[in-house]
């Protein structure tokens, strides 16, 4: 009898161990990669406000080339909050790709468009009195 009990106690620890192993729900899963896009979102917009900032306080709106590249990530920064904000309509293989772009265009103004237009654009006119 205490043998069966014994096997008996070890198949249910043994049960509810591989119950814990489960693999994540599709929801589950889903809700993570949302999340994820979200958060490279948020990143992105609060870097591209900061770049675009630093942009007009250095006079870079004289020079067509950092504003038709700004005006290029802009339109996809607002694709991707799009997707951020209609969720429904967006398949998670798309909110890889839609993650993947977010982190590489932050990276972009960071390590990239940053650094040019901290310093003050060549092309801007002084204005008058100085």
């Amino acid at each position: 009898m205490k043998k069966k009990t014994c096997l008996l106690l070890i198949c249910a620890l043994l049960l509810s161990a591989f119950t814990g192993c489960k693999g994540k729900t599709p929801e589950e899963i889903s809700a993570e990669k949302y999340e994820a896009m979200a958060n490279a979102t948020l990143t992105l917009v609060d870097t591209y406000n900061t770049v675009a900032q630093t942009a007009i306080d250095n006079g870079w709106e004289a020079d067509f080339e950092t504003l038709k590249l700004m005006d290029q990530i802009a339109d996809q920064v607002e694709e991707i909050t799009l997707a951020v904000n209609e969720p429904a309509n967006v398949e998670d293989a798309r909110r890889d790709q839609f993650t993947a772009l977010a982190e590489k265009l932050t990276k972009q103004l960071d390590e990239e468009i940053l650094p040019k237009v901290s310093e003050p654009c060549p092309k801007a006119q002084p204005a008058d009195g100085e």
